[in-house]
């Protein structure tokens, strides 16, 4: 079956965190670079008149998550077929291969490691409003437009070394330029018109034709190698070229073509291009583009590509007066826009919104375009300013070097003569302004300013382009105040500050330069300590307590009376193998809190801190009734079972030992990593992985942990570890160690879905507001949020030092927001991140504003 992206796609990035994957297959299985090349060779010496059509090579690969994927090989001249796949998931791939007309079958392993590739082009799995890679980095396309001889054999042949590599000297100058994506003309079939692709010598795919298509691989192979990320201009059915018109002729071209180069990560698909509803190049279509042909070949191509590529096709400059006819089609990933062409911001921004899918993203292909026939004159300004301004809607800018149409000037011919270099430095300066600021966490948002062009994640941060010196009206109503400055867009050195707002407010730039960008934005989260492992809890009078290790327990309050936070204490536990038995804390009904950490607890009594011991070892939880009885949940049971349970009564510090939850329900083995959590009736609510009948299995008890209900199946989901809360409506939520979520009511147990496709120790685990929503966190700075409208879907915090990434999560819920604490610096989720790491703070609302207080 296919891979499911609204799934699969968020995996991707969470997979790279669990370097165990690769570490624990055996030694001797072949290895593949994630988002590489997996190729398989074999041979058949059965003659066939057509090769190509008279027998298919079946491959089904079942991935290391379990998926079934089916795909098929090609013909590779002789007695060769090969397969070609892309594995997207770290660990032991198996394959089985046979010929459609043998039942001999080919069975093997390889495994999926760690690679340099930043994965595959898709949507940004944060918000797929932007282009993205599958690993999740930021990254700004930077596209080129180069016209038909970029594939020609007759002008840089990729088998002749001597023929002067034309082509390398231009991706060596590309390269420096910062661009990292080329729109190629002809590309993947001939444009065979006077002036355009006539005479080039480009592959030529159709008919099929094995060393045709070896030609364009090993171009691909060079773009690949450099990182540079490929849009077909023409597409599958390009204008004036040389493709099948019967519909079996279609799905074979297509099937072969996907077969052949389906694997490359930086690839995008297009279905026909340029313009194929113009009615002045019906003749060129073979008057077989009409909307439901091309609606029918984007469906076919879309179930056949079994790598999930993004699928568009390139519209004609009328789209972006009335609309791209096909952005709302479920196969169509992204809008191609041929315009608006105009010096006329406000028309160049409408146009490209008015195209702008709210999940999909926008291509400018062919918006700015120096020195084309059917643009306007731009001035240097021009430049700047229309390219700032396409950025800021949300577009992908694909700029170009002309002298008359697309086949001409420097981007036509590539000649080094006609390249105009500053007209290059003008756009590649906007395009380090924009990525500058998070833009991949914004979206455009019109409706929040009075002059400008604004992209904004509400109530946490506002960026607006201004493109001439004036006014602008902001809106914003929050109960917390936000900071301005104003960017020089001219000069992005030049930071001047602005006033802080709390409402809405008309902000004025600054009277020199010629354009400017404000940034709006909220107090953000700030470093309080330094140490690993924190967690965190909040008393009635809302004081903040949070503990972290840092050779040893360490102890911070913030408190809310003074708005400060105290001098940090050390309560006296060693933390002993705390990469097992990590920090916690509660606090009791006087405020006091009470720790442990290692196989070592400690109360406050309001004069010190007093140590006790309740010889435990390691996967311990802490939990606090409203008697202020603290309960341990912890590995290795007192009394028979596999998951031990010790009380500390209120006022005391001697621990007493409790029925071992599991005793007369014990579960596989003693790796149980339970997690508790006691509600507002004190019903004590447990799970537990490696449970008796499945992994992860649910237990209560209503006594004080006396006796406890046998457990209840939940999940076979092994992973570690499962968490679990209860809210004020009494419905019980799971999660289970690769981010799956169960939830109860009434004993009825409903599965909601992968809320958080995490791995490893990744730690999936919520907190919860006094309004019931519900904060799932994880590992590496994850996090999805459950509001009154259902989940917000995946996002991913920003880091807020430079000491690297973000380590574990942490949240206590509030009024309506949550207090979000973490760690920033280097280690992995299956040991943690190192001790000087950096403990931040902040507060994150059921929208998903992250912010500082």
């Amino acid at each position: 079956m296919k891979l499911k992206p609204s799934l699969w796609r968020l995996l991707l990035i969470l997979l790279l965190t669990n370097p165990l994957f690769a570490q624990q297959e055996n030694a001797g299985i072949p290895s593949i670079g994630i988002w590489d090349k997996f190729e398989y060779t074999v041979t058949n010496d059965k003659k066939y008149t057509d090769p190509y059509r008279e027998v298919t090579l079946h491959i089904n690969l079942e991935s290391p998550e379990g998926r079934s994927i089916d795909f098929w090989g090609f013909y590779d001249g002789r007695n060769n077929w090969k397969i070609r796949f892309s594995p997207n998931e770290l660990g032991k791939w198996k394959y089985k291969i046979w010929f459609s007309d043998d039942h001999v079958i080919h069975e093997g392993v390889f495994r999926c490691v760690q690679s340099d590739i930043p994965g595959r082009v898709t949507t940004d799995i944060f918000n797929p409003y932007w282009l993205g890679v599958a690993s999740g980095k930021r990254t700004l396309f930077r596209s080129f437009h180069v016209g038909d001889c970029f594939f020609a054999k007759n002008w840089d042949d990729p088998f002749d070394q001597k023929d002067g590599n034309k082509r390398t000297i231009f991706l060596n100058w590309l390269k420096e330029q910062d661009y990292n994506m080329l729109s190629i003309a002809s590309h993947y079939l001939n444009r065979n018109e006077v002036g355009r692709g006539e005479g080039w010598k480009t592959p030529q795919l159709w008919p099929l034709e094995v060393k045709e298509y070896q030609k364009m691989e090993a171009i691909l192979d060079e773009l690949s190698k450099r990182k540079i990320v490929v849009f077909p201009f023409a597409g599958f059915f390009g204008a004036k070229a040389n493709w099948p018109t019967n519909y079996k002729d279609q799905e074979l071209y297509i099937k072969y073509t996907l077969a052949r180069i389906g694997f490359y990560w930086n690839t995008i698909l297009s279905v026909a291009g340029p313009e194929p509803f113009w009615r002045k190049h019906k003749n060129q279509y073979k008057g077989q583009m009409k909307w439901s042909d091309i609606n029918r070949l984007g469906v076919l191509i879309k179930r056949l590509d079994v790598h999930h590529h993004i699928l568009t096709i390139h519209n004609e400059k009328r789209a972006s007066q009335y609309g791209d006819p096909f952005v709302n089609q479920d196969w169509y990933d992204m809008s191609t826009m041929q315009g608006p062409t105009t010096t006329n911001r406000d028309k160049l921004y409408e146009g490209l919104l008015l195209n702008h899918h709210i999940a999909k993203p926008l291509y400018a292909q062919e918006t700015l375009w120096y020195g084309n026939k059917w643009h306007p004159v731009y001035s240097d300004t021009d430049l700047r300013k229309n390219a700032l301004t396409i950025l800021f809607a949300g577009g992908i800018l694909n700029f170009a070097d002309m002298e008359g149409n697309s086949s001409t000037g420097f981007s036509g011919t590539v000649n080094f003569e006609k390249l105009h270099p500053q007209k290059h430095e003008i756009v590649h300066q906007a395009w380090d302004i924009f990525e500058s600021i998070p833009f991949t966490k914004l979206k455009p948002r019109q409706d929040l300013v009075k002059n400008g062009f604004c992209l904004a994640k509400e109530g946490e941060q506002y960026y607006v382009y201004l493109d001439t010196i004036g006014d602008l009206e902001l809106f914003v109503d929050y109960n917390y105040g936000f900071k301005t400055e104003w960017i020089n867009a001219l000069n992005p050195e030049e930071v001047i500050s602005g006033p802080s707002i709390t409402k809405t407010t008309v902000l004025s730039s600054p009277k020199h330069g010629e354009d400017w960008i404000l940034h709006a934005f909220a107090q953000k989260p700030k470093e309080i300590a330094n140490g690993n492992f924190p967690d965190l809890a909040l008393d009635r009078k809302e004081n903040l307590h949070i503990v972290y290790n840092r050779q040893g327990l360490r102890y911070k309050k913030y408190d809310a009376s003074l708005q400060k936070w105290l001098e940090e204490e050390t309560p006296g536990c060693n933390c002993k193998n705390v990469k097992r038995s990590e920090p916690d804390i509660v606090v009791d009904s006087q405020g006091f809190p009470i720790v442990f950490c290692g196989t070592e607890a400690a109360r406050w009594n309001g004069n010190e801190w007093v140590k006790s011991n309740p010889e435990v070892r390691r996967d311990t939880e802490l939990a606090i009734d409203s008697k202020d009885n603290v309960f341990l949940s912890h590995r290795k049971g007192n009394n028979g079972g596999f998951i031990g349970l010790k009380m500390l009564p209120a006022n005391t510090n001697e621990w007493i030992t409790l029925t071992d939850p599991d005793k007369k329900h014990k579960g596989a083995n003693d790796h149980v990593y339970p997690d508790i959590f006691i509600d507002k009736k004190d019903i004590i609510h447990l799970v537990q992985r490696h449970g008796s009948e499945v992994e992860v299995t649910y237990r209560n008890s209503e006594d004080g942990g006396k006796h406890w209900q046998e457990a209840t199946p939940i999940s076979n989901d092994r992973s570690e570890a499962p968490h679990i809360t209860v809210n004020q409506a009494g419905e019980i939520f799971i999660s289970t160690g690769k981010g799956y979520i169960f939830k109860s009511e009434a004993n009825t147990w409903d599965s909601v879905g992968r809320m958080l496709p995490t791995h490893s120790r990744m730690q999936p685990e919520f907190g919860i507001d006094q309004e019931d929503n519900l904060y799932l966190t994880a590992f590496g700075g994850y996090l999805n949020i459950k509001n009154i409208s259902g989940w917000l879907g995946l996002q991913q915090l920003e880091p807020a030092t430079l000491k690297g990434s973000i380590g574990f999560l942490e949240t206590i819920g509030a009024e309506n927001f949550a207090y979000i604490l973490w760690e920033e610096g280097q280690g992995n989720a299956n040991e943690g991140l190192e001790e000087n790491a950096s403990i931040i703070i902040g507060k994150i609302y059921p929208d998903g504003r992250v912010i500082g207080f």
